[in-house]
């Protein structure tokens, strides 16, 4: 056995786009070495990840009927809570919960493209028949319409998940933007973690303690500061600067929701750059005493100043929390 033996890497898997998109959460995980320099491999076809319950916001909803309705009539609902940041995330939580309910009461996108691919190809074959009716030729054409308008939805769902940004827009693939997305998720996907004493852990609740119990443990507990000088005495005060504390205007909160990009990574609430475009006319009044309470001091961000701890893996097989 050499002490610094070469190593190189010999094993490799290959799997096709059609592959991908029938078994989305198939995974590889490598064994131990026991009698030849190979690493054996074993693959799993599907794992019992519960999948996540965590509110997202989609763009192709602004497009569809009755999403304006639903906005309006949870929003006009009003909130019984005392501070304006407790008001606005009363109302966001409301609106995700009747937005769920309003989705769910829709047709399934894939179902209406199914659908409509359906009575073209039986139009399309009467015609073989007979000429068609006038009717009958104006909604085939609804109909395709129709079917554009779903497609480019399903287009936009699956390429806000690929996070693939420097594909043209005379280039847009939903199957593309459905692999990539796919293989984004695999390379998230954690299969296994070691806990402190080297075990395994490979079911999905008890790794989300082990991380969570790990953070916990680094981050402590916050205390008070304690200043030990006085700033007013070492910082001189500068005149002319009265414009940074001027109160904001409602016209400066309009022009930056203008300038704000439509499909970045939402916040906690899940709601992203263009649900605030297309409903600010709708949410603004909320977010303008927002502004003022935030200018006088009397708000509260506890109810608004929430976030997520990301984990990004630095390995192809992240086993441990480090």
């Amino acid at each position: 056995m050499q002490r610094e033996p070469l190593l190189e890497q010999l094993d490799w898997f290959f799997t096709s786009q059609y592959w991908i998109s029938v078994y989305p959460n198939t995974v590889v995980l490598p064994l131990a070495k026991k009698g030849s320099d190979h690493v054996p491999c074993v693959v799993h076809i599907g794992t019992d990840i519960p999948k996540a319950k965590i509110f997202r916001f989609e763009n192709y909803w602004v497009d569809l009927p009755g999403f304006k309705e639903c906005v309006t009539q949870s929003w006009e609902r009003g909130s019984a809570k005392a501070y304006s940041s407790a008001v606005i995330a009363d109302k966001l939580k409301g609106l995700r919960h009747e937005l769920k309910k309003w989705h769910l009461s829709l047709a399934r996108l894939k179902g209406l493209i199914q659908n409509c691919n359906k009575v073209i190809v039986i139009l399309d074959t009467l015609e073989e028949e007979r000429p068609l009716y006038r009717e009958e030729f104006n909604f085939r054409q609804i109909v395709k319409l129709h079917l554009e308008d779903f497609l480019l939805a399903e287009c936009n769902y699956w390429k806000k998940r690929c996070t693939i940004r420097w594909i043209k827009q005379g280039e847009d693939n939903t199957r593309f933007f459905h692999a990539m997305a796919t293989e984004r998720y695999k390379r998230n996907n954690i299969a296994v973690l070691h806990d402190g004493d080297g075990n395994e852990v490979t079911d999905h609740h008890a790794m989300a303690a082990l991380l969570w119990a790990e953070y916990k443990n680094r981050m402590g507990r916050s205390e008070g500061i304690s200043m030990q000088f006085n700033l007013h005495s070492l910082i001189k005060r500068v005149d002319g600067l009265e414009e940074l504390t001027a109160p904001f205007l409602e016209k400066e909160m309009d022009d930056v929701v203008k300038e704000m990009p439509i499909d970045r990574a939402p916040g906690p609430d899940g709601f992203n750059g263009l649900f605030l475009k297309k409903c600010w006319h709708i949410i603004k009044k909320d977010f303008y005493k927002l502004a003022e309470d935030f200018h006088n001091g009397t708000i509260r961000l506890q109810n608004i100043n929430g976030s997520y701890i990301t984990l990004v893996p630095k390995k192809q097989i992240a086993i441990k929390d480090s």
